[in-house]
């Protein structure tokens, strides 16, 4: 069992080409090492069931360049939930380009939960309240949930260093469960297959070894939002209160 309150940190993100990638992982494969959960590849399956109010509060915030907003989700490291498997709910807090994250692993997870968040329990008081109090602020219920492919790497000297490459995102609804179909479904993805998702996230700062990188490869700071671009391509905020498109 684990309970984590990361204290907020800056997070970039890019749309990077798959020979942006390449260049960047040559010029920074000395100072990383693979991530927690992934393979020898340094790669894991992502799935995670988002939460919001029936009416898509956190999708309209986020939409209304809400300075302060929240974000809620359930996430495993495989292709479906699994009873045993391990599972984390998590709280993302943002404040322009801060975030801080609470985290808290379920223990024995039934895969039930996922789609009830009635069903939440916690060992941890200060999980409970953080966790509770949105779900009663808001009425939280399962919203969509997105799947991809996620490379991630940890800094070897700087700890708190963490660069991710996300690629092949799907959009699913929420209780539908992954299929070979859907993954070649072009309807579903969230963005092109020749890009991917570059994010570097950090607590004490972005070194000077990742901003090299970065102007070299002449980037600019942009993004996919996962979870409302998995709204929009599954058209659920065309949908009424009683789950009828309007």
């Amino acid at each position: 069992m684990s309970s984590i309150i990361r204290p907020f940190r800056d997070e970039l993100k890019f749309l990077v080409h798959h020979s942006v990638r390449e260049m960047l992982l040559a010029h920074w494969s000395r100072h990383l090492v693979r991530a927690p959960f992934t393979d020898e590849h340094a790669m894991a399956p992502i799935l995670s069931q988002y939460y919001d109010s029936p009416h898509l509060d956190f999708y309209e915030e986020k939409l209304a360049g809400t300075q302060k907003r929240n974000k809620v989700r359930l996430r495993v490291y495989d292709m479906l939930y699994r009873k045993g498997t391990t599972a984390f709910l998590e709280i993302k807090h943002r404040f322009n380009d801060q975030v801080q994250k609470y985290r808290y692993q379920i223990r024995d997870f039934d895969p039930s939960i996922h789609l009830d968040p009635d069903n939440w329990h916690f060992d941890d008081p200060v999980m409970k309240n953080s966790f509770l109090t949105l779900k009663e602020r808001y009425h939280l219920r399962a919203s969509a949930q997105t799947y991809y492919q996620r490379e991630a790497y940890e800094g070897v000297v700087e700890g708190d260093i963490r660069v991710t490459f996300d690629s092949n995102l799907i959009g699913l609804f929420p209780g539908e469960r992954l299929t070979p179909g859907l993954l070649l479904n072009r309807s579903r993805h969230l963005m092109p297959e020749t890009l991917m998702i570059l994010e570097v996230k950090a607590t004490k700062g972005i070194p000077g070894w990742i901003h090299q990188g970065i102007v070299r490869a002449e980037l600019k700071q942009q993004t996919i939002p996962k979870y409302i671009t998995a709204v929009e391509v599954l058209r659920l905020h065309e949908l009424n209160g009683s789950g009828v498109y309007a």
